[in-house]
């Protein structure tokens, strides 16, 4: 890990530690290190720093091409090694250098619903950039879980790695509470790990992707169940 990421890691965890009350549940549960697929949901946009700042691992997330539209967020995703990825699309790049980090020993996170708004969905099918829609796009009020994106399935089955459930709890309350100078209650909650996943040998075409969507629906289970009722969705 680089002296500049330790830095914005121990600065990240300072500043955690003022805004929020945050609770970390199931550390036994951490594997000593990668290969490792992390799955967890993604309620709110401080979802991937929480787990950067206050998890074991150095983290490789994918981040969507259009959050680099910023210099500092492009600037931060560089330091922090973030995958561009372009969402909607089949980013076969992307997924390869997911693969390298994984057979490299890495520890790579994953967010399988994808986005934050699961009502930007349309757009991101057809790789349309969000930055400048009317809205708070950034919380996801409901917190309930949503229907996964296409790719996190084939990327466990891909590399064989094992997978580790995280769920986070409370996160979509922080802009709101910011802005009353509130502090939040944030829960990360660890599961044990499972997999790893795999595809009948000789399954091709449409079986295969019928497999790889039930797959997807699995790996969001795991994460359901660590979560009260309230938050699973159709989970």
């Amino acid at each position: 890990m680089s002296v500049l990421r330790r830095l914005l890691i121990i600065a990240g965890r300072a500043v955690s530690r003022l805004l929020f009350r945050l609770t970390i549940t199931g550390r036994d549960n951490l594997p000593a290190g990668g290969p490792l697929i992390l799955i967890t949901n993604h309620f709110s946009i401080f979802d991937a720093p929480l787990l950067i700042f206050f998890l074991p691992y150095p983290l490789v997330f994918f981040a969507a091409t259009e959050a680099q539209a910023n210099p500092l967020g492009k600037w931060l995703l560089r330091c922090f090694a973030a995958i561009p990825v372009w969402r909607g699309q089949p980013d076969r790049t992307a997924l390869r250098q997911a693969l390298a980090v994984l057979e490299q020993g890495g520890v790579f996170a994953l967010m399988p619903e994808g986005g934050v708004d699961p009502a930007l969905n349309a757009l991101r099918e057809r790789g349309e950039l969000s930055l400048n829609l009317a809205g708070d796009h950034r919380s996801r009020h409901s917190a309930e879980l949503t229907s996964p994106r296409p790719g996190a399935a084939y990327l466990a089955v891909k590399s064989g790695a094992p997978l580790l459930p995280v769920a986070i709890l409370g996160s979509e309350k922080i802009i709101a509470n910011l802005r009353r100078l509130r502090r939040t209650p944030v829960e990360i909650r660890i599961g044990p790990p499972f997999g790893p996943l795999s595809v009948p040998a000789g399954v091709r075409a449409a079986a295969r992707r019928d497999q790889l969507d039930h797959l997807s629906h699995d790996l969001m289970r795991h994460i359901a169940r660590l979560m009260p009722p309230q938050n699973r969705g159709p989970y």
